[in-house]
């Protein structure tokens, strides 16, 4: 088995590309979630596509909006394919 450091080698990302994007925003705070896409290699392999969904939580200080939080993970397989299987058998 190989083993991989947490910092193993990730490449550039290009360029994340942000899609079905829902914010708020209140007064000095704003809430950024939705998906982003790219292209990224690990450890020098070819590279492959990535989608991620975040959330992003900004900030406004002196004026000006800042990043204060940032939370991304793989989102889950997508299930309304195995919800229209189940409504078809009669199982909830």
């Amino acid at each position: 088995m190989q083993k991989h450091s947490a910092g193993s080698d990730i490449g550039s990302l290009e360029m994340l590309v942000p899609e079905d994007i829902v914010s708020f925003e209140s007064g000095d705070l704003a809430c950024m979630v939705g998906f982003e896409h790219d292209e990224v290699s690990v450890d020098a392999n070819a590279p492959i596509p990535m989608t991620i969904r975040v959330t992003h939580i900004y900030r406004r200080i002196n004026g000006e909006w800042y990043l204060v939080h940032r939370h991304a993970y793989f989102p889950p397989a997508d299930q309304r394919a195995r919800d229209q299987d189940s409504a078809g058998s009669g199982r909830a």
